[in-house]
């Protein structure tokens, strides 16, 4: 968005120029008896020297000082920037005042190239003194016209702008009582000044002109006539003098018995914006400005009035909507006594109430065995530490014997902490998944190999049986391995030496689209009755808590975990003494819109 205001101004410019040309400069020829000579240097001055000189002083205040914030400003909206508030203050207050800078501009300017035409027509020119103070008064007194003309072209020009400013300063704080008062002041005086030199200098030039004529006719003799005449327009001078400064003294008294109420009034505006209600203007006076003090005031009591009965009624409407919101709870009470479906809901309650005091009892024994749990590897550790401080020359088999038992100890206490805090992220939803397209041929070669040490100590028989071409899934590899492992270790853990454990997987189109791993053994198996329990924390076969076997009693429930995080379920069946088979499916279409890709996967 561009402004233009250095454009405007120098329309006005143009325009007063035109003014001067057409109208001043005219009468100046017409008034004043030039010689050939003199008349040439007045035109060569007036059309080649003071005239660009005029316009190159124009350029010059106006892109450097007149209009230098509001061009700073026009920058930032061009660039489609946020001007600072700074920038917009000042803009907002040159554009403002602009009117009244520009005319003190013109005068200034205008009179020093008067100033500059006077001292060439009076040395170069050879134009004799007395004719020359004449060319400067009428140089001068017409030159203070046009200054009114560019105060309201400039006005006239600006108001677009202003309304620009208006809305891009909105939120900005500024004060323009000053402003308020200097335009006031100066407008008034200006208009002033105005009606009352045009009149005093014509009337005098006829009174002059009149008089020199009656007395020459009557007179009859020049040299009586021009002293008599030389005191007369020393007498018009001096009185049209005296007018001017009457009138300035009248227009700034009437400029502030009109800007200072206005000043007044912005400032009573301001507090009431801040919300301040309570402020007056308090402004008494029988003209246009004690009216509108007056409605003003009455304005600002009705709004204060206005304000304090709806803080009032905001009151009263909360107490009556709290009351009325009681009332109806008492009602909506009273029906849910009456309703048919109350004994539903006491069933309902009751039930959730058995279920709380379940969780309670799930919590204290979770808190009690992971007490134990974490109690019965320390004991151990503890215990056969002491042994061998006690017993320093205790033979090196024992004390590596008892070494053993520590590290075997130490390692199942990091494993619970493990399974622990990995059971209480995922519970948590805390756990990082990373889920990507894995291989489940993959999988199971890498869960087998990370076991197959401890099936070669109880010299167990691990076979594989799964196909060649099972698709690939969706799902965290490492979490799946981890469920492998879980599994296995389990089956190996409960597994007799030299018992058998088999893996076997495919591909399965209903209900849905997945794969089915199935893991057996020939184990000591899982009673009925335990096989509901086991995937709980804690739980293991015969709910022995304090059993022989090591684990941390969380595999199965962690590995129930990730299961289900991927869509699929998990299961077993066993019989005591015949062994278990755990099985788990993994879908292949748990709303991922993955592509299925089939791929030849051979394990070694």
């Amino acid at each position: 968005m561009k402004l233009n205001v250095s454009q405007k101004i120098i329309y006005t410019e143009v325009v007063i120029a035109a003014l001067i040309l057409t109208t001043l400069v005219p009468y100046i020829l017409i008034s004043m008896d030039f010689k050939p000579l003199q008349l040439f240097h007045y035109v060569f001055i007036t059309l080649f020297i003071l005239t660009p000189l005029g316009f190159g002083t124009l350029f010059f205040f106006t892109d450097k000082w007149e209009c230098r914030p509001i061009e700073m400003l026009s920058f930032y909206l061009e660039r489609r920037l946020t001007p600072p508030d700074d920038v917009m203050a000042a803009a907002r207050i040159r554009a403002l005042n602009l009117p009244l800078v520009h005319s003190a501009s013109v005068l200034v300017r205008y009179e020093i190239i008067c100033l500059l035409d006077l001292l060439y027509m009076g040395t170069i020119g050879n134009l004799p003194l007395r004719e020359n103070l004449r060319l400067g008064l009428y140089a001068t007194l017409g030159i203070a016209v046009f200054p009114i003309f560019s105060f309201f072209l400039t006005e006239r020009f600006l108001y677009p702008v202003r309304q620009i400013l208006a809305e891009k300063t909105r939120n900005v704080h500024i004060d323009e009582s000053r402003v308020i008062k200097i335009n006031t002041r100066t407008r008034l005086v200006s208009i002033l000044l105005a009606t009352v030199m045009a009149p005093v200098i014509a009337l005098g030039a006829l009174v002059y002109r009149r008089m020199g004529t009656e007395l020459t006719s009557l007179l009859g003799n020049i040299s009586i006539v021009v002293p008599v005449m030389w005191q007369l327009s020393n007498l018009i001078f001096i009185v049209t003098i005296a007018a001017l400064l009457l009138s300035a003294g009248i227009g700034i008294l009437l400029a502030t018995s009109i800007s200072n109420p206005l000043g007044h009034m912005v400032s009573v505006i301001r507090e009431l914006e801040k919300g301040k209600l309570d402020t007056r203007a308090n402004l008494i006076s029988n003209d246009e400005i004690g009216v509108l003090s007056e409605s003003f005031d009455k304005m600002a009591m009705k709004l204060e009035k206005n304000r304090d009965e709806l803080e009032d009624l905001n009151r009263n409407l909360e107490f009556r909507v709290a009351e009325k919101t009681e009332n109806l709870t008492k009602a909506y009470e009273r029906l849910q006594f009456s309703n048919q479906n109350l004994a539903v809901a006491n069933r309902d309650l009751e039930t959730a109430n058995r279920k709380l005091k379940e969780l309670d009892k799930v919590k204290s024994d979770f808190i009690s065995t992971v007490s134990h749990e974490l109690r019965t590897p320390l004991t151990s550790i503890k215990a056969f530490a002491e042994l061998i401080l006690m017993k320093p020359k205790m033979p090196a088999e024992k004390r590596n014997k008892q070494l053993r038992i520590i590290n075997a100890e130490t390692d199942r206490l990091a494993r619970l902490i493990n399974d622990i805090l990995d059971l209480t992220k995922i519970e948590a939803g805390k756990l990082s998944w990373h889920m990507s397209t894995v291989s489940l041929n993959e999988i199971i070669t890498t869960s087998v190999s990370g076991i197959q040490s401890l099936v070669d100590n109880k010299s167990l028989i691990l076979s594989v049986k799964v196909s060649d071409k099972l698709p690939l899934l969706f799902g965290d590899r490492d979490r799946i391995i981890q469920v492998f492992t879980n599994i296995l270790s389990n089956a190996i853990k409960f597994t007799p030496q030299g018992g058998k454990i088999e893996i076997t997987a495919h591909h399965e189109q209903f209900p849905q689209s997945r794969i089915s791993v199935a893991i057996s053994d020939t184990g000591v198996g899982i009673p009925l009755e335990d096989q509901e329990l086991i995937f709980e924390k804690f739980r293991r076969s015969d709910d022995a808590l304090t059993n022989n076997s090591q684990g941390t009693g969380l595999g199965l429930t962690i590995s129930r975990q990730i299961v289900e995080y991927h869509g699929g379920e998990i299961w077993v069946k066993s019989k005591p003494s015949q062994g278990s088979t755990f099985t788990f499916t993994l879908p292949l279409d748990r709303q991922r819109k993955t592509e299925i890709q089939e791929s030849s996967h051979l394990l070694p």
